[in-house]
């Protein structure tokens, strides 16, 4: 973690003052340190350069590290699968079977061939709407990123709006997650691609937030908010720590899509299903909103392993429907 963040930092249960014991750094960055609120004395830590200021009180599913040491304890226990896997054409391979044999390339630490198959990967899994109505969403944050402003992006996963930020600003970016084991990978990642040297790492649920209020002036997302399980009041957390923009890449479904509605109601949250529900959530909590970029775009269900039986990719959608790809521009 680069050093000129740590004024940003409090406590992200009470919010007062952090206390930094530094083991280890070099010129610009921490390597490890111990931190411990100065209030309530709950602690937190610096490890190999990924902050984690993870807490206790908020359930929390890695589903990062349960499908990386769960498809590796699977191949190793199913031998013959593994070399179905492996020897099996790529063209061969359907889109999960295709992306989960990337993904294993990825834990073995072959960049190289793991980064290419995941580019490809997303043709075999989602349709020419979808690739090109996300893109061009990472294009539009690209394009409207205000110079020599740190980069704060919210719930990264694997960083593909990070990587482009990366690769087409000089602006320093933080990748954050709740997943330790993401970020982990994705500081090996971001060293074989040369993108590292503007790039900290921070795990922390967006829940709770360990940034001073309005300490940020320019935060993004892929479509992290819809991946939030329960996400309560994280867009309130998102305008306390905030005093400029915030551009999430968001997708909305139509308000009379029953299906996909009753599916967000039972596994996630319906507050960002709609555009009506985004904007109106947005604005209960502070925000002055306004659509960017609209595209709308038909998508399918995305296939299930065939060789790897009922793995999947993506639980949306069910069915066939159309979704409008946007980024929603939020200012305080």
């Amino acid at each position: 973690m680069h050093k000129h963040y740590i004024d940003m930092f409090v406590c992200p249960l009470c919010h007062n003052q952090l206390k930094w014991d530094i083991k280890d750094e070099d010129k610009d960055r921490i390597i490890n340190a111990d931190v411990t609120c100065s209030s309530c004395q709950s602690v937190y830590e610096v490890r190999d350069e990924i902050a984690v200021f993870l807490t206790n009180e908020l359930s929390r599913n890695d589903l990062w590290e349960q499908s990386e040491s769960g498809l590796e304890k699977y191949l190793k226990e199913n031998p013959d699968i593994y070399e179905k896997l492996m020897n099996t054409p790529e063209e061969e391979l359907n889109g999960a079977d295709y992306w989960f044999k990337a993904l294993y390339f990825e834990m073995k630490k072959d960049y190289m061939t793991s980064s290419r198959m995941f580019k490809e990967a997303l043709k075999k899994i989602y349709t020419q709407d979808y690739i090109e109505g996300w893109k061009s969403q990472i294009d539009f944050i690209i394009n409207n990123i205000e110079s020599n402003k740190p980069i704060i992006d919210i719930a990264s996963g694997k960083g593909y709006l990070v990587e482009k930020l990366l690769k087409q600003t000089n602006n320093y970016v933080v990748a954050t997650d709740f997943s330790p084991t993401v970020l982990a990978r994705n500081k090996e990642y971001y060293k074989y691609k040369g993108l590292y040297d503007r790039l900290s790492l921070i795990a922390f649920d967006a829940r709770k937030t360990p940034f001073k209020d309005n300490s940020i002036e320019m935060l993004t997302s892929n479509m992290g908010l819809q991946n939030i399980e329960q996400p309560g009041e994280v867009i309130k957390e998102m305008d306390r720590i905030t005093k400029g923009t915030f551009m999430p890449i968001m997708f909305f479904i139509d308000e009379d899509d029953k299906i996909h509605l009753d599916f967000f109601n039972k596994y996630l949250s319906t507050a960002y299903a709609t555009r009506d529900n985004a904007i109106e959530t947005f604005k209960r909590a502070g925000w002055n909103v306004n659509i960017a970029n609209s595209f709308l775009a038909n998508i399918k269900p995305t296939p299930e392993g065939e060789i790897l039986k009922g793995v999947g990719i993506d639980g949306f959608p069910i069915v066939d429907t159309k979704i409008e790809f946007c980024v929603l521009q939020a200012r305080k």
